[in-house]
């Protein structure tokens, strides 16, 4: 009897197939689990994008590579369909990549909007739903970071407790990436940004979304968040310390001012200050019931002029680093007047990412796709501008 288990080419993987080992070194791809079915989506497009590493399947447990039908050699003539399909305009590799982001952003917040159920009826938490989806986004973010990163940041205020979990988890993971996190560390980063504000199914939606300032006692009530979080995960022995940590301490400060515990100095973990930039960057640049969403780059700004008291100093510029001056998604005119959405940071100055053209100024005549690496070109950004002035859909200008 043949063994089930067959080596292929990653290429050649296709949805159905059972993955029992991946050739190489698992730093050597963005998949942690040692064996998984291979659904259509991310998944395929990730290991296919392998090439030619080899990838064992385990026949026994799913699909097989499909038997070739020998061809006759005089093949029958057939009618031709009335109408053939129009084929879908092909996407760049960033637009794929986005195109996935947002795929997982919908299961994820699906995932968040359970956890926080069973945390609201005092259930026990679905962690390995959690792990799983972490896993996703990790996957997304192993192969291009600033598409999961920009894709997160997109909510508005009614889905905002649910994403802005998701949004934690994904730049937890990609600033843990930075700071040479791996393997099973990365995961406890992405599940303790998912979980980090679980605390607040124990403050009312009145207090949560109210419109105006919170008084004393209702700031004081959401001030409690932190602890009610940590009472919840304390009882999931699966979550881990690192959630632990995330949940109680994210709205502390370097300079002790912050809440539950005035913690300042070494009594503050390392992943406990990352809480706290992740935290509050999305928080600032998303849409809430009672502001609108600062745009990345101005955040940064401010969060730099914070950071002393607020933010470890050395964890920070790593984050700067990762998402930008110009992050993923801005809008931007160009000293040739001419307008660029922001695709990818380049490897050069952080002022000169990497575009991609789409109009010229005033009439915003369209351009050819092109993207345009700043670092090396005679141009250069002038100012960051509204999309809504030009009419223009950012999320579809990067899923193309």
């Amino acid at each position: 009897m043949s063994s089930p288990l067959k080596k292929i080419p990653a290429t050649q993987v296709v949805p159905g197939m059972y993955v029992r080992k991946i050739d190489g070194s698992w730093l050597d791809h963005p998949f942690w689990r040692g064996s998984f079915v291979v659904e259509p989506g991310e998944t395929l497009v990730t290991l296919r994008a392998l090439g030619q590493q080899g990838v064992w399947i385990d026949t026994s447990k799913g699909v097989d590579l499909p038997v070739a039908t020998p061809q006759p050699a005089t093949a029958p003539v057939l009618a031709a369909p009335a109408e053939a399909p129009v084929p879908s305009p092909p996407r760049s590799v960033f637009g794929d990549d986005y195109a996935a982001a947002e795929a997982i952003r919908e299961r994820a917040k699906g995932v968040a909007k359970s956890l926080f159920g069973e945390a609201r009826m005092g259930k026990a938490l679905s962690m390995d739903a959690a792990a799983e989806v972490v896993d996703e986004i990790n996957e997304v973010i192993a192969r291009n970071p600033a598409a999961m990163l920009s894709v997160v940041r997109l909510k508005n205020k009614d889905d905002y407790t649910y994403l802005h979990s998701v949004a934690v988890a994904a730049l937890m993971i990609a600033l843990g990436r930075r700071l040479g996190y791996q393997g099973e560390a990365l995961k406890e980063l992405g599940v303790a940004g998912l979980l980090h504000d679980i605390g607040k199914v124990g403050i009312s939606d009145a207090v949560l979304n109210k419109p105006g300032r919170l008084n004393p006692l209702e700031l004081a009530t959401v001030r409690q968040h932190p602890q009610i979080g940590w009472d919840i995960l304390s009882r999931e022995s699966a979550a881990g310390p690192m959630a632990l940590q995330v949940c109680l301490h994210h709205h502390e400060r370097t300079d002790g001012t912050g809440y539950p515990g005035r913690l300042s100095g070494d009594a503050l973990s390392e992943v406990a200050r990352m809480g706290a930039i992740c935290d509050v960057y999305d928080a600032i640049t998303s849409e809430r019931s009672y502001k609108a969403g600062w745009e990345p780059a101005d955040a940064i700004r401010r969060m730099a002029e914070w950071q002393d008291g607020h933010f470890d100093r050395r964890i920070f510029h790593v984050f700067v680093k990762l998402i930008g001056i110009y992050p993923t998604g801005t809008l931007v005119r160009l000293a040739s007047q001419r307008l660029a959405v922001v695709l990818v940071q380049g490897n050069g100055s952080a002022l000169n990412p990497i575009v991609r053209l789409i109009c010229t100024l005033p009439d915003c005549a369209p351009l050819e796709p092109e993207t345009l690496d700043l670092e090396g070109s005679d141009d250069r950004i002038l100012t960051i501008e509204d999309p809504a002035d030009w009419d223009l859909d950012i999320p579809a200008l990067l899923r193309a």
